[in-house]
Parts: structure tokens; C-alpha cells; sequence
């Protein structure tokens, strides 16, 4: 904090903030108001700002340097509305969604759910109201580094570098949008911890000395709706029309929302126990059929309707899970929380490999019930009698995920478990060609298990709009589950049939709902990118320096051919012996 020239914390008192002067402060740090009881209860957050909260981020906006940064700290259930207001009614500037940090430090019990780890923080940053570019930040993360941790089996760095381990920096990895390094506290006000608001001040104040501006919302933030518009669900002709009923166990091909509208038709008072989508993220990823550079209001739009026919599409009491980027997800909540109970904003933190900056580590899994009947929540505790029961306690974070790992410990009986939360850490993503169709998001068995597992028993019929390479249908196939899944994309519906007929006839054969693993045979490569870093980071502590081109010549001028094969340019690979210099 010594580099700030001007710290100044506010209480509620929102003349202070109107004199301030236009776009003076470079930081501002806002608690904004919340019971930490709130937090635990399961309902419906039908909710907007009222005028003060409106007031307060009007003037933060008007306050706040272009290219500033504002950090909002809060509730996972009550940050999408702040961020909905951000994003669409500041009139003076445009603010642009940054990220949304995870915080891994709440520590109360569980009861009767996840233990909810989870706090939020949106980080949104300032730009001209007609600029197209947006203004350059900095964030020091060259500094604000987190330490290793090794598991406590095997001693190996507990994040799999995949290989990368010689280009692990000595300071620390980088920090991502997940902050499950810090120590829990007792969340028994609204106030950002210290522990927290002490990193966003490093994190923003290390070249230069910046105004940063804390704001403590001390009264109410949220006033409820009373009245919600019908969501226009009308029916249109189409290619579902023929049909009078929905078989289980089967894969449609053509457009979901259109095949929602017909299923809701049939069945008015619904048919799934459990929808769950994957949609494309609007990232422009080569999808085969799909257009996925849409607008961004157009994309949201969209969302809303296949969101809405889920919904519709529900029995009472089912369950509702979508999965997005944190952008999209403050969107879809601040959507579905009109019609449904809003039970968790999960963090799946997914990070597969690292990175050089503060990059985006998570996905939001957004988890809703339909109002109506008592959900279905399959979760056996720590100490639980109800052993085998649905989803188990995972295995405790001070181990790594390594196969040979996890099998030599579980032999020798060192196998900690804690209680599930809403961060969820121990699932990765598809790591191997093997694992993998031809699809650019194609998810791991291992997610689409455990909220299969959790939220539906034997005989419950699970829905997926956006089928792509059929691992809902695969996960629920074999735990004894019915589903029905679509794509518009005929490519992957044969993919998906194909998979749930290998799985028959293993069936058939073996009496074990089982999809085999494919072999890949891998080409042998001249050379390796880890040998090339190796040599110039050896190279580097030889000379205390990074070598030149011209040393590289000198010394192995076949390490020259393989870098022009291996990398876009030379400079990328040279650079990658650095760490060695830290």
C-alpha cells in the first residue's frame, strides 16, 4: 500500500464521492452490501439496485480514470445484478467486464449443501463511451505471485505442468481468476477482507503510484421485484411438428430451441428431472455448423430463448445447470432468476496449463432448480452414514491428480477427503488425444458425472441442447440414467449415436456399459520443445544472461533448425529460458 499516494475508505457517504473529481481515481475497491445469511439460503433472487446502489456506481463510473479499474465485492448470488448494471446502463463510458475472481475463502460448515467457499469480486474497466479500442491496463502480476504447493504423496508440483515443469518460475505461479491461496476467514460482515484488498493493491499499484478508493455499502443494496414479464415462448412452425411423443435414450438432430417449444407442447407440465447445456461461448471456435462470432446483445439473446425452454422443459423440483464463461454467466443469471431458485454460482477451475499474466482460470457453472416439488441433492458427506450415495466427499487438495499418484497412495491408505464445495478444483479438463472427438470443447465424463450423479437417480431423464460429441449422453447412459440430447450439427449427432451403440454392444458382450479408449499413434518429431528450452535455459546460467542468437550459432547450430521447425519465430523460444534468470 506504500505506493498509493491517496488510500481513502468511504462508509456509505455518497456526498463524498460527488466531490471527487472527473476520472481522478485510478482504483476503486467496493464492498457492496449483503448478509452474510443470504448467502445459505436457497431462493429466488428476483432482484434489482435500488436508487443508492445505482447512484453509488454512477458516480464511481464518473470518478474513475479511463482506463481505470473498478473491483466489486459481494455475493456469487447478487454480483450478476451489479454487473448486469454495469454493463447496460452507465451513461457517461462504456464498462467492460474484465473477470470475475473466485475467492476460495469463506469457511463456515455445510448444511445440507455445498460448504459455500465461494465469494465473488466482478472487475470491470473504464473506456471512453464511443471508443472501439479499449484502454491498456496493467496488472503486476510479475510480482504478485503464488507459491508453489506440492503434494503431500508423491512431493510433485500438485498442478500438472504437462511437461512444462522446467519453465516453473522460482517467484511462484501466476495468479489467475481463482484465488484459493489465501487463508479462510469468517464471512460474518460485508467488508472485503484485508488479505483480499491488499492483493488488488498490489496487483494495481507496483509501477506507479495510483489513487485507490475503498467504498463500505453499509445500507441495503437490493429492492425485490413485483412484477416479471412473461418471456415470450410462442409457438412457430416447425420441423418438430410431427411429432406426438419423445423417446428416451435418443439423439435429435436439428435446431434445440424450436425442439423445446414442441417437447413443452407434449408435455406442459415438463419431462426432463435434469437439463444441462454447454453452449458455444461467441469465442469465434470452429465449430462445424454453428456461428459463433455472434453479437454480443444478439448472443444473449439467444441464450435466453433455449434458457427459457429448458426452464419450461423442467419437472418441478428438477435441476438446471449451464455452463459458460463468467461474462455470459452474469448475463444467464440475472436471466434465470426470474423463474428459477438460484442454488450455486459453482467455479469450475479448469486452468489446463500455465500462463505469463492473470489469465481467466474458470468457467461458471450456474446451478438452478424449478420451483415447485423438493429437489434432488445426492451428496454424502464427511462422517455421512449414507455411504455410496449419490456423490462422495472428493479427495482432500493437498494431493495432486497424477494417476500413478492417486493409485500408490490409495494402496498404501493415505486417502484425506474434504467436503465438497461450490470450487470445484479436482476435475480437469480433456488433456489427451485419446479422450478427445473432433469438437473444440468437448468436456471430461468426470463433470458431467458428478452433476448427473448429484441432482438425479436411477431412471431420471437428463437433457442437453447442444449434444456435440455426446458426453452428456455417455455419462448418463452409463450411470443408469435416460437422456435425450440435440445438435443442429449432423456431423456430431452421428458421433454421439455412434458412442451410445459401442457402448450397447460392450453391453452385449461384457455386460458393462463401457466406452473403450481409442489409441493414438504419435509421429516421432525431430525434435521436442522441452529439449530446446532445456538447452537454452542451461545455456542462460552458463552466460548469467539470455544468449543471443549468435551464442546459440556458436555453441549448437542445430538447436537454430529445430527452433525455426518447433516455434513461430525466435524470440519465442529464446525467451523461454528467463526463468532461469529470476
Amino acid at each position: 500500500m506504500d505506493n498509493c499516494i491517496n488510500l481513502k475508505t468511504i462508509d456509505n457517504n455518497i456526498s463524498i464521492l460527488f466531490d471527487e473529481e472527473d476520472n481522478s481515481i485510478d482504483v476503486i475497491i467496493l464492498s457492496s452490501f449483503f448478509s452474510p445469511k443470504d448467502k445459505i439460503k436457497r431462493i429466488n433472487f428476483n432482484y434489482y439496485l435500488n436508487s443508492k446502489s445505482k447512484t453509488i456506481l454512477n458516480e464511481c463510473s464518473r470518478i474513475l480514470k479511463n482506463g481505470g479499474l473498478i473491483f466489486i465485492y459481494g455475493l456469487p448470488g447478487e454480483l450478476p445484478i451489479w454487473g448486469d448494471y454495469l454493463t447496460y446502463n452507465i451513461d457517461n463510458c462504456k464498462m467492460i467486464f474484465k473477470y470475475w475472481i473466485a475467492l476460495d475463502i469463506d469457511n463456515r460448515g455445510r448444511k445440507n449443501f455445498f460448504a459455500p467457499s465461494h465469494q465473488g469480486i466482478l472487475m470491470f474497466l473504464k473506456a471512453k463511451k464511443d471508443s472501439k479500442n479499449q484502454p491498456s491496463f496493467t496488472l503486476n502480476t510479475k510480482d504478485v505471485r503464488i507459491p508453489h504447493k506440492y503434494c503431500s504423496a508423491c512431493g510433485q508440483n500438485v498442478k500438472d505442468w504437462g511437461g512444462k515443469k522446467h519453465l516453473m518460475n522460482p517467484k511462484g505461479t501466476c495468479v489467475s481468476d481463482v484465488w484459493n491461496d489465501l487463508p479462510k476467514v469468517k464471512i460474518d460482515n460485508n467488508v472485503i477482507p484485508d488479505v483480499i484488498s491488499n492483493r488488488i493493491i498490489d496487483l494495481t499499484t507496483s509501477t506507479k503510484k495510483n489513487n485507490v478508493l475503498q467504498i463500505i455499502q453499509q445500507e441495503k443494496a437490493l429492492t425485490k421485484v413485483t412484477n416479471i414479464e412473461t418471456y415470450p415462448f410462442d409457438k412457430i412452425s416447425s420441423e418438430w411438428d410431427k411429432y406426438n411423443a419423445f423417446q428416451t435414450n435418443e439423439v435429435y438432430e436439428g435446431d434445440s430451441i424450436e425442439l423445446l417449444k414442441r417437447i413443452h407442447e407434449v408435455y406442459p407440465d415438463g419431462f426432463f428431472d435434469l437439463a444441462f447445456a454447454d453452449p458455444p461461448y461467441n469465442l469465434s471456435k470452429d465449430y462445424n455448423k454453428y456461428d459463433d462470432t455472434l453479437a454480443d446483445k444478439e448472443y444473449v439473446d439467444w441464450c435466453n430463448k433455449w434458457l427459457y425452454g429448458m426452464y419450461k422443459t423442467l419437472k418441478p423440483g428438477g435441476s438446471l445447470f449451464v455452463l459458460n464463461l463468467p461474462k455470459w454467466g452474469i448475463s444467464h443469471a440475472n436471466f434465470l432468476n426470474k423463474y428459477m431458485d438460484c442454488r450455486a454460482w459453482i467455479v469450475w477451475n479448469a486452468l489446463s496449463e500455465p500462463r505469463g499474466k492473470m489469465m481467466p482460470a474458470h468457467y461458471a457453472l450456474l446451478y438452478y432448480t424449478k420451483p415447485g416439488e423438493k429437489p434432488k441433492f445426492n451428496y454424502s458427506p464427511l462422517n455421512s452414514l449414507l455411504k455410496n450415495k449419490g456423490v462422495l466427499p472428493p479427495d482432500s487438495l493437498e494431493y495432486c491428480l497424477r494417476s500413478k499418484c492417486v493409485k500408490n497412495r490409495k494402496m498404501a491408505g493415505d486417502n484425506k477427503k474434504c467436503e465438497l464445495t461450490d470450487i470445484w478444483s479436482d476435475l480437469h479438463r480433456i488433456k489427451h488425444k485419446r479422450d478427445r472427438d473432433s469438437h473444440p470443447c468437448q468436456l471430461p465424463e468426470s463433470l458431467m458425472e458428478r452433476i448427473i450423479l448429484l441432482t438425479t437417480n436411477p431412471g431420471d431423464v437428463v437433457f442437453d441442447p447442444f449434444g456435440g460429441a455426446g458426453t452428456t449422453a455417455v455419462s448418463a447412459y452409463k450411470n443408469n440414467r435416460k437422456f435425450v440430447i440435440c445438435d443442429i450439427d449432423e456431423k456430431y449427432v452421428k458421433i454421439s449415436r455412434r458412442k451410445i451403440e459401442v457402448m450397447k454392444k460392450n453391453m452385449d458382450l461384457f455386460g458393462v456399459l463401457h466406452l473403450p479408449k481409442k489409441s493414438i499413434k504419435r509421429n516421432k518429431r525431430i525434435a521436442s520443445k522441452k529439449e530446446v528450452e532445456v538447452y537454452l535455459q542451461n545455456l542462460a546460467r552458463k552466460l548469467q544472461r539470455v544468449p543471443s542468437l549468435e551464442d546459440i550459432k556458436g555453441d549448437r547450430p542445430d538447436i537454430v533448425d529445430k527452433i525455426d521447425i518447433l516455434y513461430p519465430d525466435r524470440n519465442t523460444a529464446i525467451k523461454r529460458c528467463k526463468v532461469v534468470l529470476v
